[in-house]
């Protein structure tokens, strides 16, 4: 941990509350084409990228389920919540980022978000510029948990894995820190900690604020 110089973290969930926006969309989008949403269900496709939600959708619910209408609508949503100016950064965020710029730490996103909703969130919560670098799903071939984003942001702020903390609350996203070699950093947001979070996770904190004081006193005391 004593070589450590870059938090590489996830976005939704972590950086900004989207995750129950999420929820709120699939669900009431759900329930008009007579079908049910669960947060079980939500939380197994968390940051997984599109492709594999439509499949794992599809395998719970059939094939025939109109999921691109209702993925169409759910966009629709999140879209006019992202315009309303509704979606909240995380408890933290700022408290965080001002840390690890005051420390010299590089900073990335890596999320499987598209550009365009990236670039907007981050205009809104006046964010822009904060992160050294930003990769997005539409960038890598392979979504999480293959490490293909975090290994993207690593080879562009040019910094070696085992130097990289990665800040995660889905267990896709655990997963894919851990499968980069990185140190792995657990937030729980919807997905509730259990002992398959904890297998790949070195940490597991309340929220950023625990996290930044960890990292206060690990490379500080």
């Amino acid at each position: 941990m004593d070589k450590v110089n870059t938090v590489i973290f996830d976005m939704d969930g972590v950086i900004f509350d989207t995750e129950r926006i999420y929820l709120e969309a699939w669900t009431d989008v759900f329930d008009k084409y007579g079908y049910k949403m669960t947060k079980e269900v939500y939380t197994s496709v968390m940051g997984v990228g599109r492709k594999n939600v439509i499949k794992t959708f599809k395998h719970i619910y059939g094939n025939d389920l109109p999921i691109d209408k209702m993925y169409k609508e759910k966009d629709q949503i999140l879209f006019n919540r992202i315009e309303e100016g509704t979606v909240p950064t995380k408890e933290g965020v700022h408290e965080i980022l001002s840390f690890l710029r005051e420390n010299d730490y590089k900073v990335a996103l890596a999320t499987s978000a598209k550009r365009q909703r990236v670039d907007k969130h981050l205009k809104d919560a006046n964010l822009e510029g904060v992160f050294d670098v930003t990769v997005c799903g539409d960038e890598v071939e392979k979504a999480k948990p293959n490490p293909d984003i975090f290994l993207k942001a690593a080879n562009k702020l040019e910094v070696d894995r085992e130097r990289c903390i990665v800040v995660e609350d889905s267990l896709a996203g655990v997963k894919a820190g851990h499968n980069a070699g990185m140190i792995v950093v657990n937030i729980p947001d919807l997905k509730d900690y259990d002992d398959e979070l904890e297998r790949f996770s070195h940490k597991v904190f309340k929220n950023l604020i625990d996290f930044k004081e960890y990292l206060d006193l690990e490379f500080n005391y």
